[in-house]
């Protein structure tokens, strides 16, 4: 039992991390918009996604690299061999990193001005650039750390990243951005490349004091490398590019349906600065379990434990789908007041509710999406979320002029409906998993009731009130709901309860 509560153990110490640091980041977030206003946390969120383009380049798929081979090292009992694994990540990433930074640091003005449309996120680009080389290689370390099981470690050092990226960004905008959005992007830029950089040297003393061993010989590790990093690093690249456009053609498009440039900005400021931030939230379990699952599967699989593979499959199916239904339900019927109790915005409330539903679909995708990177799927993912990308692309050019908001919101649902199904598909194919039909729909049915159940609590009774009261009976009612369904089996608790009572170890 102790090696089969070791994921959930772990899914669990990374989700009670990710928690204060998602709350720390939501609060900040919070803090941001009222600083900046919708339309300056637009810019922030352009600025960071033309970041993202030239992270992608810079870390070439080597941490996904990092976490698997690391992890098939670790299911063959090879100490020598993760370290070899490691060092050569580091020194692909270090390589590849410098040269994407460099790269955009001399772009920066061009892509502040034809990408983005503000010659004021030059300087923020610039900025990123620096700190480039540290992000890839913190990237490194924190799959290394993953794959090894050495989870109390990586949490420290990331609530200290949080710790400090916050503290940064704020002294900066008291002290120095004044009433500039120029100076308070660089600011947020600063505050998030000083924490890295530091996080980074962290992880890196951690392991030097670790033991060392030597590798075997005939480990390969150069040719492995290449083979996770080459289709893995491109595909991302060109998932980043599309993704990056993706997000600089919603404002312009919404400026062509006819609003303002302002206008336009700040919608696409409410609903990627302030709204998703919310509807992701809840997340944190997902996304802790996806990337626990990558070095867990790895060593299943190179061990040949295809049993293990569908039992594991199975129930973290079953879990998600019940999780994200819960989270979604949650989120419906908290949407406006929750909207006016964070950011006194009725507009931010009412694209929480319409976003909500699509959380069923966004959590249990990460949660697929982390399966098929540890049984060696990697280039399947990459075709789907290559070809939703492009649909991405196609569609919005011709959708924002027209119809505005709502032509995004169909572009959004129906791309990522068709990338979940294409990959539900090929997992369940691949682990021989048959999830039972009727569960799935009890499960939403039950999460349908307790989501009408907590519109009884009216909105009039205050933003604050309104989201306990809600909370509490939408609680109540699931949890009645599932018992009284059979959803929730006996032996799921059982197994739960003797995973949280198992110790674990770094």
């Amino acid at each position: 039992m102790a090696r089969r509560s070791s994921l959930l153990r772990g899914a669990l110490l990374l989700s009670a991390a990710n928690l204060a640091l998602r709350g720390s980041s939501m609060c900040f977030q919070v803090f941001l918009s009222n600083r900046l206003g919708a339309a300056g946390m637009g810019l922030v969120q352009l600025i960071s996604n033309v970041g993202f383009l030239a992270a992608a380049v810079g870390s070439a798929g080597v941490r996904t690299a990092s976490m698997y081979l690391t992890a098939e090292e670790y299911g063959s009992h090879r100490p020598g061999g993760m370290r070899r694994a490691r060092s050569y990540c580091l020194l692909y990433g270090l390589c590849v990193s410098l040269a994407a930074g460099a790269l955009l640091y001399g772009l920066s003005g061009a892509a502040a001005s034809r990408w983005i449309g503000d010659g004021r996120a030059a300087s923020s680009l610039r900025i990123f650039a620096l700190f480039l080389p540290c992000s890839c290689l913190w990237s490194v370390m924190a799959g290394y750390f993953t794959a090894r099981s050495r989870l109390r470690s990586l949490v420290l050092v990331e609530l200290a990243d949080q710790v400090v990226a916050i503290g940064v960004t704020v002294v900066l905008l008291l002290a120095w951005a004044g009433a500039s959005t120029e100076r308070a992007c660089c600011s947020i830029m600063l505050g998030n490349g000083v924490s890295t950089a530091l996080s980074l040297l962290a992880l890196l003393a951690l392991d030097a004091s670790a033991p060392r061993e030597a590798a075997p010989p005939g480990l390969r590790m150069g040719r492995r490398l290449l083979r996770v990093c080459l289709p893995v690093g491109a595909s991302d690249t060109l998932r980043a590019g599309l993704t990056t456009a993706e997000h600089l053609l919603i404002p312009r498009g919404l400026a062509r349906f006819g609003e303002s440039p302002d206008r336009a900005m700040a919608d696409y400021g409410t609903i990627h600065g302030m709204v998703f931030p919310v509807l992701m939230f809840p997340s944190v379990l997902i996304y802790s379990l996806a990337d626990l699952l990558v070095p867990e599967l790895a060593k299943c699989r190179a061990a040949g434990r295809s049993p293990r593979i569908r039992g594991l499959t199975d129930r973290c199916l079953r879990m998600g789908l019940l999780f994200s239904a819960a989270s979604a339900g949650l989120c419906a019927v908290l949407g406006g007041p929750l909207g006016r109790l964070l950011y006194h915005s009725g507009e931010a409330g009412r694209y929480l509710r319409r976003f909500a539903p699509l959380i069923l679909i966004l959590y249990m995708d990460a949660m697929v999406d982390g399966m098929h990177r540890g049984l060696g799927q990697q280039v399947y993912c990459a075709r789907v979320n290559l070809l939703t990308s492009l649909l991405d692309v196609a569609l919005l050019p011709a959708l924002l002029p027209r119809y505005g908001v709502a032509g995004y919101f169909f572009c959004f649902t129906a791309t990522h409906i068709l990338n979940f199904l294409l990959s539900i598909a090929r997992l369940l194919r691949v682990t021989g998993c048959r999830p039972g039909l009727a569960r799935t729909l009890l499960t939403l049915l039950c999460a349908a009731a307790a989501s009408a159940s907590s519109l009884a609590v009216p909105e009039t009774a205050g933003p604050l009130a309104c989201c306990l009261g809600r909370t509490a009976v939408f609680a109540a009612i699931l949890a009645a709901s599932l018992r009284a369904a059979g959803v929730l089996r006996r032996r799921d608790l059982v197994w739960l309860r003797a995973a949280l009572a198992a110790g674990g170890g770094d």
